[in-house]
């Protein structure tokens, strides 16, 4: 599951890459046609593959409810530290976030549980 949380910046950009609509002009004299010119049909058919939609869909799920929650920008700042960036280890990112460990360990879990059960592993 930590893999699955570190990767979800990756997966972001993959998905906001592959739903982005090609802005570049067509300059030949063809009218209509079916190819480059049909970026909205084009953005609906690409998908990432389902089990990496799977994992986005899963964290995603749990950063949205992470993030809705009294102490929510904390929680998200750990996460940031942890996984993403990678600066910090857990009780290193406890201390910078004037948490004890403890409430490290438990916003952790909270974390890795929630991501294991929308993925549909508990």
């Amino acid at each position: 599951m930590q893999g699955i949380v570190r990767k979800y910046p990756e997966r972001a950009a993959e998905l906001g890459e592959l739903h982005a609509v090609g802005m570049t002009a067509r300059y030949d004299a063809e009218p209509g046609g079916g190819g480059p010119g049909r970026a909205t049909e084009t953005v609906a058919l690409r998908q990432l593959p389902p089990t990496e939609q799977r994992e986005y869909d899963a964290v995603r799920g749990v950063l949205e409810e992470t993030a809705g929650r009294w102490d929510g920008a904390l929680r998200m700042e750990m996460v940031r530290m942890v996984y993403w960036e990678r600066s910090h280890r857990l009780f290193a990112a406890a201390r910078a976030l004037d948490v004890s460990q403890r409430v490290a360990l438990r916003w952790n879990r909270d974390l890795i549980y929630g991501v294991a059960k929308k993925y549909g592993l508990l």
